[in-house]
């Protein structure tokens, strides 16, 4: 099978666009073969540009989404720790996410404030919505180089304190620690939060509130380049409309709040901050429709995802690892 590559929104490079050169004649075992016969190709790419689009391949089941996923990602991970609402589909595929459809999510890496985040994130359009529900994806280099100086230099230095309050209920605001560490078994999740150096404590009605810290900003683990990385702005309460933020701050008050963060000493970070943090952010981002059956790999590190609100029934898939 013989591909072609283009830029799909110029001038940016982001991500690359791969397309069979036949479209009519591109299989599923074709794409299989040819990730298989390219991949310190497709390596290098995911490292240099950030994200490719796999278009125009006949991908329409899960299954074969995840002969792809897997292709690309040979050891595919389970979302533990996750925040998204998430269905498990079939074995490490998830749905990308189930929060409200009416709201946008923010750019952030998966899993950034993990001890060990997954360096690669395959999404697959099963379904797109009839309007909206794009995928936006950010360079985390390019935000590391256009951050405000003076916000740039705090997050640095200080680095983020993620809090999180997780009910042990069947129903409850966000989601229970059993979602979150995918086990109701409260030693296996002692011994996860403890490897993954991750403070803890059981509160008294069974629910548990954990805060670790973590880096503002990474050198990218295989070629150094520095990136923004952190999820300040859609772990802070300011991340919520104003109507709602109120709600949950009279329901739980700061400490108990679903997820909230800090810098990493502590002190608040500012509504300014965090403002300017989203401005650039969104100033910054790549956005594109789905097709149907597109498969999007990123770099997890170097690259940022979120979500736009959308209208009619949508289903895109995730895996990492």
């Amino acid at each position: 099978m013989q591909v072609k590559t283009s830029n799909l929104e110029k001038p940016q490079t982001l991500p690359l666009l791969i397309e069979p050169a036949d479209q009519g004649s591109a299989s599923l075992s074709d794409l299989i073969e040819y990730i298989s016969r390219e991949r310190n190709w497709l390596d290098q790419t995911l490292l240099e540009q950030g994200g490719v689009l796999l278009r125009g391949f006949t991908i329409q089941e899960i299954d074969e989404f995840q002969d792809v996923a897997q292709a690309l990602i040979p050891e595919l991970k389970p979302y533990v720790e996750g925040q998204s609402p998430r269905t498990k589909v079939t074995g490490n595929v998830y749905t990308s996410t189930e929060f409200p459809a009416q709201f946008r999510i923010t750019l952030h890496n998966e899993l950034s404030y993990t001890k060990s985040p997954p360096p690669r994130i395959v999404f697959h359009c099963h379904l797109a919505a009839e309007t909206g529900g794009e995928t936006p994806i950010v360079d985390c280099r390019k935000l590391y180089r256009e951050m405000s100086a003076e916000i740039l230099a705090k997050f640095e230095e200080r680095g983020v304190r993620y809090v999180k309050n997780m009910h042990g209920q069947e129903r409850g605001i966000g989601k229970s620690w059993m979602d979150y560490f995918e086990t109701n078994d409260r030693d296996q999740v002692e011994a996860y939060l403890k490897d993954n150096d991750i403070e803890f404590e059981w509160t008294a009605d069974g629910n548990l509130r954990t805060w670790s810290i973590r880096p503002g900003t990474l050198a990218h683990p295989v070629t150094g380049e520095m990136l923004w990385f952190n999820q300040a702005d859609l772990w802070h309460i300011t991340n919520v409309n104003e109507r709602n933020r109120a709600q949950l701050l009279q329901r739980f008050g700061e400490e108990n709040l679903p997820t909230h963060a800090y810098y990493g000493d502590g002190s608040p970070i500012t509504d300014e901050d965090l403002a300017g943090v989203r401005k650039t952010l969104w100033e910054t981002a790549v956005i594109f429709p789905w097709q149907q059956g597109d498969v999007l790999a990123l770099d997890n590190f170097s690259v940022a995802h979120g979500r736009m609100p959308y209208a009619g029934p949508r289903k895109i898939l995730v895996a990492m690892g």
